[in-house]
C-alpha cells in the first residue's frame, strides 16, 4: 500500500533523532563528521535515519511481534560493525565495506517491502552485483579513484530511483488487486454469515419448543431474527459499533445454550470501551468453530471460554475450547481462511492471529491494534 501519514511522521521523528544524536556525538568527540564528504555523510546518516524511522513506523507491529524489533537491532548492529570495520581497515572506499553496505540496504529493503524484495530479488542482486564488480575493478586504478572519490557512493545511489518507481508501480497494481479481492472476500463472507447447520438446528429446536408451547419460543424467534437482520444489514458495513458485535455473540451463545441437551459450560467475559468500532462479523468465525469442532463432537464435559478485552491501544479476543482427540477434524473449512484474509485486508500490519492445539485444548488469540 502507498505510505500513510504515519509513514511521514516516522520519517520526521527518525530524522530528528538521527540529527540530534549525531550532533551530540560529534560535540563530545565520539564521532568526527567531514562536511566536505557530503555524499558519504548522506549515505551513512541516511542509513541511521532509516533505522530510526523503522522503529517509529513499526512500533505498532513491534507491540504484536517482538521479532520485528530484533530484526531492526540486528540491522543496527550490522551497520555499526560495517562502519567500524571500514575505520579499522583505513582503506578509503574499500570493496569489503561497500559490499557490506550493499547487504545492509538489502536487509532494509527486505524488512520494509518483503513481497517486493522477494519478487525482484534476482534483479536487485544482479544490479548491485554488477555495481560492486564494476567498482572493484575501478578500485585498482588509484589515480582515477582519487580524482572521482564520490564515484563509489554515487554508483550505489543510481539504481535507487528506478527501484522506487518500480515499487510505486507494483503498489498501484497491488491496490487494484486488493480491491477486487476485498469485494470477493466480502461476497464470500455474506454467503457464509450464518452456518446452515446452525440455522436448521435452531429452527428444529424452535419447532420443538413451539410444540411444547414453551415460553422460550418467542425469545428464540427474536434472537434468531436479530442475528439474521444483523448479518444481512450490518454485515455490509465497513465498521460497526463493538457493542453490536458483542450483542450478536451473546445472541449466538444464548441460542447454543438452548440447542444442546448436554449443557456445555459456556463462559463469555467482556471488558470493552463504549464507542469503538470494528469490522463486522470477525468474532463469529472462531466462536462458531469452537462449537462446530468442539462442543458438537463431545458427548460430555464440553466447554467454551471466550474472553474479549479492549482498551485504547488494542482489542484482544481469546477463544478456548476442548475437542475430541480421536474425532478431531483436520480441516476447519473456509471460515478461518476467510477470517485471515479479511484481517489482512482490513487491518494490514495491525493484527495478530495465533492458534495452538495441545492436549485436546484448542486456543485462538486474536489481537487488533486501533488505528491512530
Amino acid at each position: 500500500m502507498f505510505p500513510k501519514s504515519s509513514f511521514f511522521k516516522a520519517l520526521a521523528w527518525g530524522f530528528a533523532v538521527t540529527v540530534l544524536v549525531s550532533f551530540l556525538l560529534q560535540r563530545v568527540g565520539f564521532i568526527k563528521i567531514d562536511f566536505d564528504e557530503y555524499l558519504e555523510n548522506i549515505l551513512i546518516l541516511g542509513s541511521w535515519w532509516m533505522l530510526c524511522s523503522l522503529v517509529f513506523y513499526y512500533s505498532r507491529k513491534i507491540r504484536l511481534r517482538k521479532q520485528s524489533l530484533l530484526r531492526i537491532l540486528y540491522l543496527a548492529l550490522f551497520l555499526t560493525g560495517t562502519l567500524l570495520l571500514d575505520q579499522w581497515m583505513s582503506i578509503p572506499d574499500n570493496p569489503v565495506s561497500i559490499f557490506l553496505l550493499i547487504l545492509f540496504w538489502m536487509g532494509i529493503a527486505q524488512f520494509v517491502a518483503p513481497a517486493f524484495f522477494k519478487k525482484f530479488q534476482k534483479v536487485i542482486f544482479l544490479v548491485y552485483g554488477l555495481i560492486w564488480v564494476g567498482f572493484s575493478l575501478l578500485r585498482w586504478n588509484e589515480t582515477y579513484l582519487r580524482e572521482h572519490h564520490e564515484l563509489a557512493i554515487f554508483m550505489l545511489l543510481i539504481p535507487i530511483p528506478f527501484f522506487l518507481l518500480l515499487w510505486v508501480f507494483e503498489q498501484w497494481k497491488r491496490m487494484r488487486d486488493l480491491e477486487n479481492q476485498k469485494n470477493q472476500a466480502e461476497l464470500a463472507m455474506l454467503k457464509n454469515q450464518i452456518n446452515p447447520h446452525f440455522l436448521f438446528n435452531t429452527l428444529n429446536n424452535l419447532y420443538g419448543l413451539s410444540v411444547e408451547k414453551s415460553d422460550a419460543a418467542p425469545e428464540v424467534v427474536l434472537k434468531l431474527s436479530d442475528m439474521m437482520r444483523y448479518t444481512i444489514y450490518e454485515g455490509k458495513e465497513n465498521e460497526v459499533l463493538l457493542s453490536k458485535e458483542v450483542e450478536y455473540l451473546e445472541s449466538f451463545l444464548a441460542l447454543h445454550k438452548l440447542r444442546h441437551r448436554n449443557a456445555p459450560d459456556i463462559k463469555f467475559k467482556v471488558d470493552v470501551i463504549d464507542g469503538l468500532k470494528i469490522a463486522p462479523l470477525l468474532f463469529i468465525v472462531p466462536v462458531e468453530n469452537a462449537f462446530k469442532h468442539g462442543v458438537e463432537k463431545l458427548t460430555e464435559g464440553a466447554f467454551v471460554t471466550i474472553d474479549l478485552y479492549v482498551n485504547l491501544d488494542k482489542l484482544s479476543l481469546k477463544v478456548v475450547n476442548n475437542y475430541d482427540l480421536e474425532g478431531k477434524d483436520e480441516e476447519n473449512g473456509i471460515g478461518l481462511e476467510n477470517l485471515k484474509r479479511r484481517l489482512e485486508l482490513t487491518y494490514p500490519g495491525g493484527h495478530s492471529l495465533q492458534i495452538t492445539q495441545k492436549n485436546g485444548i484448542y486456543t485462538l488469540v486474536l489481537e487488533i491494534l486501533w488505528s491512530r
